[in-house]
This record gives C-alpha cells, structure tokens and sequence, in this order.
C-alpha cells in the first residue's frame, strides 16, 4: 500500500464516522501529546539527577587532589630546599674538611631524612626511592670525610692513603650530584604536573 491510498483510507474513515471521528483523532492526539511530554519531562528529571550527582562527585574528587597538590608542592618545596642545603654545606665540606663543617653537614643531612620520611605520604614513589638513594650517598660521604679527618688528627698518617681517601669521597660526591640533577628534574616535572 502507498502512503497516497493510506491518506485515502483514513480519509475515508473521517467522512464515515464525521464530525465524532475528527473529534475523537483531536483529543487522541491531545492526550497524545499530553502523555509525550509528562514521559519527556520525567526523563529530563532522570538525567539532571544523574547530572548533579556525577556532579557532586567530580567536585568532590576535585577538590580532595587539588588539596592533595597543594600539600605535595608544599612537600616538594621544603625537600628541595633541605636537599639543596645539604648539597652546599657537602661542597663546603669538599673544600676544607674539618669537625666544624662535619658537625653542620651531619645535622643538615638528619634534617634532610626527617624530611623525606615525613613528606613520604606525599611523594610518589618513584620519587621517594630517589630522594633516599641521594641520602644513601650524602651517608657514605659523611662517613668517607668522617674517616678523613680522624685519620688526618693522627700523629703519623700516609698521605699516598689520605689521596685514595679523598678521590673515594670525590666519587661519592660526583654520585650524589647526578642523583641531585635527576631529582630536581623530576621534582620540577611532578610540581608542573606532568
């Protein structure tokens, strides 16, 4: 059937039944529309309660990592300043190794590993297992000039085994400085948040 002999068949039912016929299509298509829209405006409900509960999620979420960002800056700040620290008082200690400057880098390297340890919830791990590599080697430095000075406070010492001395702590020094490099550059990377 095509849709010009449809037209005529419900044409042809309209003249038969007549006005009762035009009457009852009106308010059919009345309540037609009617029920359409109460559907239409119970779905639209539906979905804009959907709408603001993944809402409020999401700004929950938002703002519990832009508070967690905002404390692991905070974290990542102070650890790069205590490690910088610690970096200028072991290349004061390079230059003239004595108890003074021994006692001063020891209690800034103390200082730098209660910083890592508290700042540890805060850091990524990756991070972490850097920061405290880098501690690992500022440790084995602090021990090398340690045996450095006593051995020089002795009476009689070798200076063929002072040389071996300080080329060993030269080695522990160029470790920590690469190590230092590729934790600034990742601190930087994470503070940018990339």
């Amino acid at each position: 059937m095509t849709t010009t002999e449809i037209t005529k068949v419900v044409l042809g039912i309209l003249a038969a039944l007549g006005g009762g016929g035009a009457i009852v299509l009106g308010l059919s298509n009345y309540f037609g529309q009617f029920l359409a829209k109460r559907y239409e405006e119970k779905i639209k409900v539906k979905f804009q309660n959907e709408i603001n509960e993944y809402q409020s999620q999401l700004d929950i979420i938002k703002k519990t990592t832009i508070r967690y960002s905002d404390k692991q800056f905070e974290h990542y700040s102070k650890l790069w300043a205590s490690l910088y620290e610690l970096k200028i008082l072991a290349d004061d200690l390079w230059q003239q190794a004595n108890p003074a400057r021994l006692e001063k880098f020891s209690k800034q390297l103390r200082l730098t590993k209660n910083e890592i340890e508290k700042a540890s919830l805060f850091v990524e791990e990756t991070h972490y297992k850097e920061l405290t590599d880098t501690i690992k080697h500022f440790s084995e430095y602090q021990i090398g000039k340690s045996d450095l000075i006593t051995y020089r406070q002795a009476d009689f010492y070798d200076n063929y085994q002072v040389q071996q001395m300080i080329a060993n702590n030269g080695v522990k020094k160029s470790e920590f400085e690469k190590l230092i490099l590729v934790v600034k550059a990742d601190l930087k990377k994470q503070i940018r948040g990339k």
